[in-house]
């Protein structure tokens, strides 16, 4: 069957490599929302290879799906040496999805494959929506539709009518319905709500904060030495006392899973007092 198969996509390669100038590699692919769902050309979504520069090699528009599902043809030209208009081969370059709205995504690299050649990926996309705060502060976020698909039903079935203004706190637990969304939690239940659960500060050790999570959601922790017009800043955590800093950590992959977590925050040297405050990245 593997044999099969490498000869269906060989001969596939072929054809579609026929279709465009010679010296070049196409890369071939389907580009996708949070439903899973193929995007066609009414997403009105450009794709785009960038170098290491920033320089976009290549970019072509989302299409309606062909027969075999792929929606996107993106042309990489190709020199022996990368110049700023092409790549060579083995290069990876950034791919970067850019949608009507403006806002522009960067999603899985692509590898440079040979002269006229195809390679295919499959590429997974946020589409985002803006939206701006209606509360005097004109405050614009960009969310993604899964937010939307999430809370639409919970509106429903609590009887709220309305946009779905991420801005609102529907519970009134201090939460926006759009940090609620991304720690997993419910927006119009006030006593689920992302928070500290334990917390202890000895003196010659990392600190451990506690708190309850939700599989698939990353979450981090934020610092500010006063709460008098805060200044709050990223502050690095570890997963266990020896473990290696890092920015966000993910405690279960699996969304059905929730429990409690433990994560170490290490306070400044010398400072008299420090805040801390769980986040939900």
């Amino acid at each position: 069957m593997a044999v099969a198969l490498a000869a269906v996509l060989a001969a596939a390669g072929a054809a579609a490599a026929a279709n465009f100038p010679t010296g070049t590699h196409l890369v071939k692919g389907t580009l996708k929302d949070w439903q899973n769902k193929v995007l066609a050309a009414s997403a009105e979504v450009t794709v785009q290879a960038v170098d290491t520069n920033g320089t976009v090699i290549a970019s072509t528009t989302v299409t309606d799906p062909m027969a075999d599902g792929y929606n996107f043809l993106l042309q990489i030209p190709l020199s022996s040496t990368a110049t700023s208009s092409t790549a060579a081969v083995g290069d990876r370059l950034n791919c970067v999805v850019v949608q009507r709205s403006g806002v522009s995504l960067a999603v899985d690299p692509l590898d440079v494959g040979e002269a006229n050649t195809v390679s295919t990926v499959r590429l997974a996309f946020v589409d985002m929506k803006s939206y701006t705060s209606t509360n005097g502060t004109d405050q614009t976020v960009d969310v993604p539709a899964e937010y939307v698909d999430t809370i639409a039903p919970w509106m429903e079935a609590y009887g709220i009518q309305g946009d779905y203004d991420p801005f609102a706190d529907y519970d009134g637990d201090g939460a926006s319905n759009y940090f609620e969304y991304r720690a997993g939690t419910n927006p119009f239940d006030a006593t689920d709500k992302l928070a500290i659960t334990a917390y202890d500060a000895p003196e010659d050790a990392s600190h451990p904060l506690r708190f309850e999570y939700v599989g698939g959601h990353v979450y981090g922790v934020a610092t500010t030495f006063s709460l008098v017009n805060p200044q709050w800043t990223t502050q690095p955590v570890k997963e266990s006392e020896t473990d290696a800093e890092h920015e966000q950590v993910m405690p279960s992959a699996d969304e059905d899973d929730v429990g409690l977590a433990t994560i170490y925050v290490v306070p400044a040297e010398g400072a008299t007092s420090q805040f801390f405050r769980l986040e939900a990245k």
